[in-house]
Formats: structure tokens, sequence, C-alpha cells
């Protein structure tokens, strides 16, 4: 501790120096102070209470570099014993300092590697004619292997990766030209411009691009890099942001903003337009128009049009948000108009970010015997809330739906928690209030050991039928705090994926300005940005952690993600699985409920071809995988690949052909009633007999060019995916059950 104490007196003397200099002199912001504060309050505040010394400097390093180049592509081993040399175990005396220069010194040196690359692959790609006629192979994934020698074996490291990548573009085109031709069309009439760049042309460009993101000048970049990843050293969850993604951080949250409602992307240094809001002001003002290209931004007439080619995107992004009721300015390049420009004034407005937000179903479904079960869908992408002024609550989104769907007189409900990677622990507990009669929902622990628990207040559930959660592996945090308190108090039967995320630990946002001396210059404070810090770990009142595990489903269903490294544990300095004391709490016996239902679901499974599908192609998957290199010999690839489309021909081909009978079997079978935010108070809404979502419900996003070229695999019949029918398929046996049940216990 004696070290850590020297370091933090060294901090408080520069810290006091740096106050002692007058700001009129200060213009830009002092990183090496931000980091200092950051390095602080990470260290004093993680849950683990470790000590940022040489041990956390020598990880801190290793992580800055796989941060930079994950692949191994631009550094070679002199520049990483170089860096080790100089940097293994003096990270930490170098922040307690109030230095960045290691960031900014890695950080530009990776920057020269990346142009100097882009020099020799363009000298490559200008030179060098590849045959694909040799029996070499190249890697597919190179995170695990060893950094090149130097920088001539980088260069022949690099010819091999090139080669590879020039032969998929040349597979690629082939497949188009053939699909094109199969649709009978031209390549040019689908893909535009696009279909006139050679595979040397396309690769080279890709790399131009990136080189032109990097800015070797770009201080905050890479003090941002830097404590990003100094903070994920401590866990894959504590997380450094930036002024400027501190703001989006609370947009997500919020889910809202005020902006013009516009997706963006950077598209050859220009941010094209990708979707528009419905409704959003860029869509009302009717101007503004998917693919146009947006080259500069102005904050009024009276200010100067700034030119944002080759602008990082979150910097774009910045500047045309602001305040309601401002006007912004942008110069694009019209997509009907490539060699024009036009200006285009829109004034900022709240954007409601509608796809975001709760929704559900009214299913009705009709039996063999005639008789119609109806049973309620509520869709929860993000526990989303209004941290600062309380205004946006999903749990309220989800109460207005659930009572809607209860006077609809629904028998059972499904909540679908896919995708939902959590968000506000309160709104949690909330909504898991909704569905049970008060009581705990989940613990916590603190560094210190000290246990608390969060209840839900509410003395009565709102609904309290029959109910199925359906996860998957990305569910995650809050949704994990949802599901298992369900779970664990007999309420709901989980279904889905071998298991949730996994995500077990509670995290706190600490602006950092907050903890600077009020003395300090505004420009420092200003873009200070934010530390988002592990303080806690939940668990579940039963008293295992959701840490590592996740919730383990009652129901499992085969899933594409089970072949892919996902979840907490594929992530590096993952905290670990542990348990407390259970917590006194009444719990339904569903043991007997669920061994039925398991039964049941297991049968139709087995006999399922689609999720026998899944099974077989993540068999495949994992085979390919394993193996970790691919051919370089084209005529190798192109029988490999004729192999594959004609397995994926005769799947599509028996696919469509079940999937014409199931929907003439199942002719009137459903009806889909839809309600959003908008519509729940309505008295009739207008109910479909398919699945299918309109693809504008709440931005009109750009076409996929290339996704005309896909071959087509057929819609499943009512556009009903197999997790979800299977998912209706245990809220109807849940149904069943619970009325047997309640007529045993009635006689």
């Amino acid at each position: 501790m004696n070290s850590k104490r020297n370091k933090l007196v060294k901090t408080v003397i520069s810290l006091l120096f740096f106050a002692s200099i007058s700001t009129t002199l200060l213009s830009a912001p002092n990183y090496g102070t931000i980091a200092q504060y950051v390095a602080n309050l990470i260290q004093n505040n993680h849950y683990s209470r470790t000590d940022f010394e040489d041990e956390v400097s020598e990880k801190f390093l290793e992580s800055y570099l796989k941060f930079l180049d994950s692949n191994k592509l631009y550094f070679n081993q002199k520049d990483i014993d170089s860096f080790n040399k100089k940097y293994k175990t003096t990270l930490d005396d170098y922040i307690f300092e109030g230095s960045i220069q290691p960031a900014t010194d890695i950080y530009n040196l990776y920057v020269e590697r990346v142009t100097k690359r882009v020099e020799k692959i363009k000298e490559i790609l200008n030179t060098k004619e590849f045959k694909f006629d040799s029996d070499r192979t190249v890697e597919k994934r190179r995170k695990d292997s060893d950094w090149a020698a130097d920088e001539q074996a980088c260069d022949q490291l690099w010819e091999n990766i090139l080669e590879g990548q020039l032969l998929e573009e040349e597979i690629r085109k082939r497949r188009q030209t053939e699909r094109a031709k199969e649709l009978g069309k031209k390549l040019e009439d689908i893909l535009g411009d696009d279909s006139k760049e050679s595979p040397k042309e396309k690769i080279l460009n890709r790399y131009t691009r990136f080189m032109e993101t990097l800015d070797k000048n770009d201080k905050e970049e890479a003090c941002n890099f830097f404590l990003s990843t100094l903070s994920q050293v401590y866990d894959p969850h504590s997380e450094y942001f930036s002024q400027s993604e501190l703001e989006n951080f609370q947009v997500n949250m919020q889910n809202k903003l005020v902006g013009i409602g516009a997706l963006l992307q950077m598209d050859d240094g220009a941010a094209k337009i990708q979707g528009l809001v419905v409704g959003g002001p860029a869509d009302r003002g009717g101007e503004l128009q998917i693919g146009d290209r947006i080259v500069g931004v102005s904050q009024g007439k009276d200010n100067e049009m700034v030119d944002i080619l080759y602008m990082k995107l979150n910097r774009v992004v910045d500047m045309i948000r602001g305040e309601k009721n401002t006007t912004v300015i942008l110069k694009v390049v019209p997509t009907d108009a490539p060699d024009e420009t036009k200006l285009i004034s829109i004034v900022r407005d709240e954007v409601k970010l509608k796809d975001k937000a709760a929704n559900a179903e009214l299913i009705e479904v009709m039996g063999d015997d005639g008789v119609v079960t109806k049973i309620g869908w509520i869709n929860l992408y993000a526990f989303y809330a209004d941290m600062q002024r309380g205004t946006v609550s999903c749990s309220f989104d989800v109460k207005r739906l659930l009572e809607r769907l209860k006077k609809e007189k629904i028998e059972s409900l499904v909540i679908d928690l896919r995708g939902n990677g959590g968000g506000s622990l309160e709104e949690a507990i909330r909504l898991t209030g909704l569905f049970i009669d008060g009581g705990p929902v989940v613990q916590a622990k603190s560094a210190k050991g000290r246990i608390t628990n969060k209840k839900s207040k509410v003395p009565n559930a709102i609904y309290d039928g029959p109910l199925v959660v359906l996860t998957d592996r990305s569910s995650a945090s809050a949704s994990e705090i949802f599901a298992a308190a369900l779970q664990d108090y007999g309420r709901a039967i989980v279904v889905g994926d071998k298991s949730t995320f996994g995500k077990g630990t509670v995290q706190t946002v600490m602006p950092v300005r907050n903890y600077m001396p009020a003395i300090f210059p505004k420009d420092t404070k200003d873009r200070a940005g934010a530390l988002k810090v592990t303080i806690q770990k939940f668990y579940r009142i039963a008293g295992g952690s959701t840490q590592l595990k996740g919730v383990v489903p009652d129901i499992i269903l085969p899933s594409y993600r089970d072949a892919l490294e996902t979840g907490e544990e594929s992530l590096p300095n993952a905290l670990e699985h542990d348990s407390i004391a259970k917590m006194k709490y009444e719990s339904l016996d569903l043991q007997e409920t669920r061994q039925q239902l398991l039964k049941l679901s297991e049968q139709r499974v087995k006999s399922d071809k689609e999720f026998n599908y899944i099974i077989e192609d993540n068999k495949r998957y994992k085979e390919i995988n394993d193996r970790n290199e691919v051919s370089l010999n084209i005529e190798k690839r192109l029988e490999e690949n004729k192999k594959e489309k004609e397995r994926r021909k005769t799947r599509n081909v028996n696919r469509k052909k079940l999937f014409e009978e199931i929907e003439k079997k199942e002719k009137g079978k459903f009806k889909v009633t839809r309600l959003t935010l908008d519509n729940v108070d309505k008295n009739e809404i207008e109910p479909t007999d398919n699945f299918k979502r309109p693809e504008d419900e709440s931005m009109r996003r750009a076409k996929d060019k290339e996704k005309e070229l896909e071959e087509e695999t057929p819609d499943f019949p009512h556009f009903l995916s197999p997790t979800k029918r299977e998912a209706l398929e245990i809220a109807e046996d849940l149904i069943r059950v619970s009325k047997i049940k309640t007529a045993d216990s009635g006689s």
C-alpha cells in the first residue's frame, strides 16, 4: 500500500502545481490530468479494489496493444519488445505523474505503421498478379497468433492476407454475377457504380478509408482509447466515456434525443443517410433523403460551414445534434445528383426512438377444435429510463400495454427479452413488481462484503396468469435480474438459449469533472468525460450470482448462438461466479409443471426440421471454425462453394415445399393485433393474419443493394420463426396445465 500512497502524494502535488497555473494560458484540455483522476477513481471505487500498480500496468499495456491491433497485423515483435521495455511496469507511474505520453507514443507509431502498410498494399496491388493456384492457406483469425518477428515477416504475412482477401472478392464477384444472370439482370443494374470496382480497387479503398479515419494528432482519441483500455483491465463492463460518448450513453438510456432523426454511416469520407426516423425533424422537412451524403455542417445562417469530409462519425453526430428549436444547416450531395450540392436547413427537435420502445401483440391462435386461445406478447428491447427527469420509463410503458392485453382477456403472456442487453436496475425491479405480490427482487454485494437487496413495494401483481419469459444469449444484466427473479418465485417458465449473457455486475457512472476542484480550467473539466465503473455484484434471491453463468432456462431451445463465442465467459478479465445466502421469499412450486412442459417441448423440437437444421449447422460451423484456415486455391474454394450452394439450394427447395404445406394446413390459425404506445388506447385496431412487421414502422432505412443478389431463403410460415412458434406452443401448454392444476385443487 505504500507505493499506492506515494503515487497519490505525487498526484496531489502535481495537481496543486497544475491548479496554480493561470487558466488563461490553457486553451486545450489537459488529458494527463484527466487520466490521473480516472486512474484514482477506478482503483478506489472498483469492486475488486485492486491498486493500479506494476501487475495492472503489465495487463494494461498488453490490452492497449490488442485494442489497437487486435489481429496483430501492423505492429511486429520488435515494436512489442520496445513497448515492453519502456512501459511494461511504468504505465501507472506515467499516469500518476500526469502524463499520457505512452498512449500518444504507441498510438502515433500505430498510425505510422498503418500509413506505411497502406502504401505497401497499394504497391503490391498495383504490381503483383495473384494466380490463386497454390496449395497455401491463410489464417482466418490471428488474435491468438504470434506477432510477426520483424518488418520483413510482416510483409510476407500481408501478402498472404491480401491474396486471401482478393480471392474472397473474386469469388464474391463471380457469385454476384452468376446470381444477377439468374435474375435476368446485369450486375451494374443492381449494384450501380459499386459493380465497376475491381477486387483490387475495393480492397485498396477499404484500407485507404481506414487510414484516413486515423489522426496522429488526435490526442483526445488516443487518451480515450488508453483510458477505456485501463478501465477494462479491471473488468469488461467498466468503461471510460469521452464527453461525446457520455452524451450518447445518456441518449440510449432515455430512448430519445434532440437532433434531426437521421441514421448516419461514413461512406467515402462523407456522412451518408442510412435511415430517417418516421415523423422526425428531417423526415417532416422532406428535403433530406436516404442515400444523401452530408459533406458540411453549419450551426445556423450566421455561422460558417464546416467541412466534415473524413471527420470521425461521432464528431459529425455531435455537430448535428444540439438544443431543441435551434437550426442546423447541412451541405448535402443528393443521391440523385452526385455532381451537385445543396443546403438543407433543419430545426432540431426531440426525437423519440420508437423502434426501441416496448410494444406488444395480441395473438389469437385457433386450435384444431376451433377454440381460440388469446396470448399476449410483449417485446422489450431495453430497460430504458430517463434517470434525470423521470419522464421515460419502460415499466410504465409495459404496464400500459399489459393493461390493454388484459382487457382483451389474454390467457397467457410472453415477455420477449431476446437481444435485451439491460439498462436501468430500478426499471427491472418495477417490471418484476408487475408480476409478483411484493417482495425481494435482487441482492447485491459491495467490495466490502456488504449485502443489500432491492424489493418490489407494489403489494399486488398487475398480472398473475400463466407467464413465459423468452431469453437468448444476448439477454443481459437487468434482463437477467428480471428473468431470475420470476424463475426463483416460480412465477414464470423461462425459455431460450442455453443461458443468458452472464453479466452479474452493477456499474455506476462517475462524471470525472465532479471530482475536480473548482479552480481547474473549464476546457479540461468540460472534456473530462466519465467513468462507468463496476461497484457491486448481483445475486439472485435464491443466492447464486448471475455472473458468468447467467440464467439457465427451464426449457432450452437450439440456437445458432450456441456455436459462437458469446457471453460473459468469452470476455477478458470477467469477474468470477459465486454465491451468497438465500433470502426468505414465498415461491410457487413449478417443478412438476416444468417437467411436463419440457417433455412436450422436447418432442416438438426433436421433430422440427428448422431446429434440426440449427443443430446440424452448428456442428458444421464448429468443424470449419476450429480449422482456422482457408485455402488460397481458387479451384478448391469454388468447389467448396459449389457444394455449399447445392446444399443450401436443396434445403430451400425442401423448405419451400414444407412451408407451403404448413401454410395450407394452418390457414386462418393465427390473428395478430399489433399494439404500440401510439395506438394502445384506441378502441379498434386492425388485426393481420401474419407476423411480418412493416419495414418502415418507425424508421425508413436504406435498402441493401447486395441483398438483392442473395439467394432467397423462403420466409417462415406466417413469418413466424421457429423460436417464436415454440414459445407460443409452450404458452398454450402452460394454459392447459394451469387449468388442470386449478381443477384438481378445486376438487
